[in-house]
């Protein structure tokens, strides 16, 4: 009888145990409405226009007269002898194509800029001079349309860069790395009717050219192509829609998982303690069967002086040394009983009750 107790309290335990998770996971539910209702999602981005561009930058090598070339140039990625260079030849093509009509301004101008720089015992390169050489002037120009396109062929007289900074290696006897870079800059900026100010784009395309060395390779440096959609912008920033149905229903159901949360992890504890105090019960009754008669009245103390046990094996002793069984009595069913050892006018008492086991109370 007493196992079959046992069973249903960790049975209904276990039911109880699922609920809780049930009620955790609606819980989460309810939490994750609330956010969503609260959030909103972002009112969809009115589209203004599309845009897109290609870079190209490419070169050739003019060679000075020599018995080793057949040919007067040669062409891009290969290893040059820089004693041979005459001029290199770069041509810079940029193509921008817009999906509306714009009104555009866009400036331009291409820069040589020899340099030098010196490593350090780290191996960090550190600029120890520069200086800019204007070859095409800055250019501006606006208009109205889909397209900008600037195609620009410059000639770079390699030996005069070259000679700039053999004469700066000789002067302060330093052993710099040395180079000239070569950079065309594109700034675009412009817009449709109603949001001029809505296309900004800049664009560089390098050529890097390194001086001062027996041979020498040229590294282009530049992004080939790229593109945007520009969406319109409002005063306030995107609004935030809030979903009241979704906003109340989270709340409501939140409040009541709450509820229940409280209520069946109370239902769980007093469970748990329970189902302790009938495993506890279980096992007294068990290993002492043969010294504990079970009486089906609650006996009359009055006429006893009651001794109350601490510990049940201290009643077990008390049971051996005056040879008198122990009567257990049930109180309350699942809850509360007694062990007693009657010897003339006095009563020896243990009480286990589930209160007891407060474990879970922590």
């Amino acid at each position: 009888m007493e196992q079959k107790r046992e069973h249903k309290i960790i049975l209904k335990q276990w039911v109880q145990i699922f609920l809780l998770i049930v009620i955790l996971a609606v819980m989460a539910g309810a939490i994750w409405a609330i956010a969503k209702s609260v959030g909103g999602e972002k009112q969809a981005k009115e589209e203004l226009y599309t845009y897109s561009y290609n870079s190209n930058l490419s070169y050739r090598v003019l060679l000075k007269d020599n018995p080793f070339f057949t040919t007067k140039t040669l062409g891009m990625n290969k290893q040059y002898i820089a004693s041979l260079i005459d001029k290199i030849e770069v041509n810079a093509k940029y193509n921008f194509q817009s999906s509306k009509d714009l009104n555009y301004t866009y400036t331009y101008d291409m820069v040589a800029t020899a340099k030098g720089t010196y490593s350090e015992s780290d191996a960090k390169a550190v600029e120890v001079w520069s200086k800019n050489y204007p070859i095409l002037p800055s250019e501006t120009k606006s208009g109205t349309g889909k397209t900008i396109s600037i195609d620009k062929t410059v000639s770079i007289d390699y030996n005069t860069y070259n000679q700039v900074m053999v004469d700066f290696r000789n002067q302060f006897g330093l052993s710099v790395d040395a180079s000239v870079d070569v950079a065309l800059k594109i700034n675009i900026t412009g817009g449709v009717k109603g949001a001029e100010n809505s296309l900004q784009e800049s664009n560089t395309m390098t050529l890097q050219i390194p001086l001062v060395k027996p041979t020498i390779e040229l590294k282009p440096d530049y992004v080939n192509n790229g593109g945007k959609t520009v969406y319109k912008e409002t005063e306030n920033g995107d609004d935030i829609k809030v979903n009241i149905p979704l906003l109340v229903l989270g709340v409501a159901l939140l409040l009541f998982m709450v509820y229940m949360l409280k209520k069946i992890g109370s239902q769980l504890i007093t469970t748990t303690k329970k189902s302790e105090y009938v495993i506890a019960l279980n096992k007294i009754l068990k290993e002492y069967a043969d010294i504990i008669a079970k009486a089906e009245n609650v006996p009359n103390l009055t006429q006893y002086d009651v001794i109350h046990i601490k510990d049940f094996a201290d009643l077990v002793d008390i049971e051996e040394e005056l040879h008198s069984p122990i009567i257990y009595t049930e109180i309350r069913e699942d809850l509360e009983c007694w062990f007693m050892v009657f010897h003339d006018k006095t009563a020896y008492k243990f009480i286990l009750r589930y209160e007891d086991f407060a474990r879970l109370r922590r």
